[in-house]
């Protein structure tokens, strides 16, 4: 490891040098990773690990990491060329302009449900909607207040409202339009926004 802790530009000493913490780096990737797992144990498990569940746990087991302490010293101008052949190779790789929302496929993919005044994705949905029957839904009352999933980011192709994928399946309807009493069910039970009881073999 003693070739991480310094990194110096011997051609140019008088070039200012700047601290990267590795532990930073080594954070965020771990925490992305540690993310992704628990929301693989959520969507299998929603009952027994409930969505409501995934920050907590993620924050109690970052509480138990101890990272040893370690840095990196960065040539001030090696790092800018880097951070401009970055640039120059994420600019190149995301040129390609954002689709024209009348050209996008009209299809609902699975998501999150989102508040449709904030845009911002709840943790829970209120209780006049905790049911066990898609009849008892106030659908009228659930579009006012939710939106389900997104709107799938795809072109859609020559006169039709879909993309190609979208054109043979869509199992969760068109994103312009009102979901169905069955699908709010759906993305509630599976999404972990309500508890379903448990089975007598479980």
């Amino acid at each position: 490891m003693a070739a991480l802790d310094s990194i110096t530009d011997n051609g140019n000493s008088n070039t200012e040098n700047k601290i990267v913490n590795i532990n930073e780096l080594y954070s965020r990737i771990i925490r992305k990773h540690i993310s992704e797992l628990l929301k693989i144990i959520h969507s299998k498990y929603p009952t027994k690990f409930p969505k409501t569940a995934i920050t907590a746990e993620l924050e109690n087991i970052f509480s138990n990491v101890n990272f040893i302490n370690q840095a990196i010293t960065v040539n001030e101008s090696q790092k800018n060329k880097s951070n401009q052949s970055k640039l120059f190779t994420k600019t190149s790789r995301l040129a390609k302009p954002k689709l024209d929302p009348a050209c996008r496929c009209q299809a609902r993919i699975w998501d999150d449900i989102f508040d449709r005044e904030t845009c911002k994705q709840v943790s829970a949905v209120d209780d006049e909607f905790q049911v066990s029957d898609y009849n008892d839904i106030n659908i009228k009352r659930f579009t006012k207040k939710y939106i389900l999933g997104k709107q799938c980011a795809r072109k859609r192709t020559t006169d039709t409202n879909y993309c190609v994928l979208h054109n043979r399946h869509r199992p969760h309807g068109n994103y312009l339009e009102p979901p169905t009493k069955e699908l709010c069910l759906h993305f509630m039970i599976d999404g972990g926004y309500i508890d379903t009881p448990l089975s007598d073999d479980e």
